[in-house]
């Protein structure tokens, strides 16, 4: 008969995380977000109410600004975090130092990180925090939204159209390999003529855009960039993309794993239709 108890707790266990009484654990109620992206994915999935901390860079939705703040992604302030007193914080392995991992677990703090950094496993990503944070239906409704946006037929090598994704104009920022963008990019049917710079976001010469001859230049929404963009599209008023009007801006979807990926994707698509 014990034996048939132990394996009934252990069977309610995996279905339901337990502590080491062998009680649920209970879910985080008050959680300090240390990522944009996170703290979008947090409000999409219903739980910007537990939400007590945000960065200073979280601006979406409009509610996370009202939050309090306890710094930037590269240095939050410690005390700050902790004078939330959080159940949980969340954060991403690419963008928040690995050290205030560690010095959060000293105190005892619950950490979720968020490791996916490539678009086929942001999905994944969203489900296990879903899990963690009791949002499981939300979480796989969020899902199977961006598998949906990333699905559609491959095109062929050489009806790709070659493109260049500008971060930044001055100095020219690209967006390479092993980014979402560049992953958002090839779906789109693109080239991205960055791919094979080193980095994941290479700082290109003019020299070699101009070797490189896009078919179209993408450009991401970021603030205080026009002056530059005009500056760094006059440098390249040879290229054939940039006489016919070629370029497209598109907003900041695509940088951040979040809830608006599909979005992005469908911006790039657009862009992908300029004759």
């Amino acid at each position: 008969m014990r034996r048939i108890m132990t394996l009934i707790l252990l069977l309610f266990c995996i279905a339901t995380p337990c502590g080491a009484a062998g009680k649920p654990v209970p879910l985080p109620r008050r959680i300090v977000s240390l990522a944009p992206a996170m703290t979008e994915i947090l409000f999409t999935l219903g739980l910007g109410g537990r939400v007590v901390g945000v960065t200073s860079l979280c601006d979406r939705p409009a509610e996370a600004r009202r939050k309090p703040t306890v710094g930037g992604m590269a240095n939050p302030s410690l005390e700050a975090i902790v004078a939330l007193r959080p159940d949980l914080v969340v954060m991403t392995r690419d963008g928040n130092p690995k050290e205030i991992a560690q010095r959060l677990a000293g105190l005892g703090i619950a950490t979720h990180v968020f490791t996916a950094a490539r678009l086929k496993d942001l999905p994944a990503g969203i489900r296990r925090m879903g899990r963690e944070l009791g949002a499981e239906k939300a979480a796989g409704r969020l899902a199977a939204k961006l598998e949906a946006a990333a699905a559609g037929g491959s095109v062929p090598a050489g009806r790709r159209k070659r493109a260049l994704f500008v971060v930044w104009p001055d100095p020219l920022l690209a967006a390479g390999s092993g980014t979402i963008i560049d992953d958002a990019m090839q779906l789109s049917g693109f080239s991205n003529i960055a791919a094979d710079a080193r980095g994941t976001y290479p700082r290109l010469s003019l020299e070699t855009v101009l070797e490189r001859q896009p078919d179209l230049i993408i450009v991401g929404a970021a603030g205080g960039m026009q002056v530059p963009l005009k500056d760094m599209l006059h440098r390249l008023l040879m290229l054939d993309a940039v006489q016919r009007g070629r370029v497209c801006t598109v907003g900041d979807a695509l940088y951040r794993p979040g809830p608006r990926v599909a979005e992005g994707i469908a911006e790039l698509r657009r862009c992908g239709g300029l004759p």
